[in-house]
């Protein structure tokens, strides 16, 4: 896989014609086009996708409730209001190629390794910034969450 290859997938999703910028709000049909994206990269290397009850996507290389605490790299797939084509995706496609790359080199990580997109961390549609992380680090209260 190559970031290229990636980032081509990802580049048409959202964008905004009038301003170049993109337009990935948390739970709308771009959002879901991103997450089947998400989905679909972590069953081409065969990772297991927890989706948890946030709404964050989790692709374990590894079982962490087997194999004690893991390792999680990525970040969000959401934007702001014409945002950047680098702002968050990049986190996530850096993630899967790190998955890659290390699997290319014949490693095989002792811990588990997950590659996370959280959900609605920019806030712009909801208007709670990191809410997928800080629903899961309990820094958002659910029914604070849930009243949005």
């Amino acid at each position: 896989m190559t970031f290229d290859r990636l980032w081509d997938d990802l580049a048409p999703v959202g964008r905004e014609g009038s301003t170049g910028g993109y337009r990935r709000y948390a739970w709308t049909q771009a959002d879901a086009t991103l997450r089947e994206w998400f989905a679909g990269e972590a069953a081409a290397r065969g990772l297991d996708l927890v989706t948890d009850r946030a709404g964050n996507q989790w692709a374990w290389w590894g079982d962490p409730d087997a194999s004690g605490p893991g390792i999680v790299v990525g970040s969000h797939l959401d934007s702001v209001p014409d945002g950047g084509a680098f702002d968050g995706p990049l986190g996530v496609v850096s993630g899967l190629l790190t998955i890659d790359a290390l699997r290319a080199a014949g490693l095989t990580p002792t811990r588990p390794i997950a590659v996370v997109n959280f959900g609605d961390e920019e806030g712009a549609r909801f208007g709670i910034a990191c809410a997928g992380s800080r629903m899961v680090t309990g820094t958002l209260p659910r029914d604070r969450a849930l009243g949005r």
